[in-house]
């Protein structure tokens, strides 16, 4: 968690959490505001779940709405509960 806490404080992460149970055997996604392949590999590296290879990351380009990256601070207005 001490990364995607890093990586949100950064402006880097804007959406994460887990997905369900898939033939993939995926366990979450991250969406990373980047712009070059290295620089989501410089995000992912620095992971503790990846570095001692728990989890193997599999990346995509994307592309979505501008607006997306207002999602994380709109969630902790609203939310409950920190985590």
């Amino acid at each position: 968690m001490s990364n995607i806490k890093k990586l949100v404080k950064e402006g880097k992460l804007v959406v994460a959490g887990p997905i369900s149970k898939n033939d993939k055997t995926y366990r979450g996604i991250f969406i990373l505001n980047v712009t070059t392949f290295e620089d989501a590999v410089s995000c992912m590296s620095t992971d503790a779940a990846i570095t001692e290879r728990i989890l193997e990351p599999e990346m995509y380009k994307w592309y979505g709405s501008a607006a997306l990256p207002e999602y994380l601070p709109a969630s902790d207005k609203i939310n409950k509960k920190s985590f």
